[in-house]
């Protein structure tokens, strides 16, 4: 079957959903309680059944993760002419960048405090606050626009799965 690599996506993220579920009821439902002298009632519960199930949801999620990371490694982001797999670090990259750039913006380019001893002190930022400013502008438009092209990657490319 061919879906698109957002469609593997969610896939994988119902099979973590459904393997949470299960390890859920069995937390609830792996012990029972009883009084002495009370017959023991059982819930159905079985280790090795409920063992096998999420074995097997874990082993889909790998195949699919693979399929994924291997589409990943091929299949180029336009405009940005790298892979996704290369995107997505970019990706990372490029928000840490605008990070660093929006702290370095928040500086004020010249302030003053007067020190303990009563004498003026000024810092002076030796960069301008404003390109700062305009350079993080830019790459959160950069970012919107990389993050898109990989949504659309992600979207009309398909795999065999």
């Amino acid at each position: 079957m061919k879906v698109c690599h957002t469609e593997v996506m969610k896939l994988i993220k119902e099979l973590e959903e459904q393997k949470s579920i299960l390890i859920s009821k069995e937390d609830e439902s792996c012990t029972v309680s009883f009084k002495e002298g009370e017959e023991k009632i059982t819930n159905g519960y079985n280790y090795a059944e409920t063992r096998q199930k999420i074995n097997e949801i874990d082993a889909r999620i790998r195949f699919l993760r693979s399929v994924l990371a291997k589409a990943n490694c091929t299949v180029l982001v336009d405009k940005f002419n790298v892979t996704i797999g290369e995107a997505l670090v970019m990706l990372a990259q490029l928000q840490n960048q605008r990070a660093h750039l929006e702290s370095l913006a928040r500086n004020k380019q010249l302030s003053r405090r007067i020190t303990m001893n009563g004498v003026l002190e000024f810092t002076e930022c030796l960069y301008s606050t404003e390109q700062a400013q305009s350079d993080a502008k830019a790459l959160r438009q950069t970012i919107a626009e990389l993050q898109m092209c990989i949504d659309r990657a992600n979207l009309v490319n398909f795999v065999e799965i």
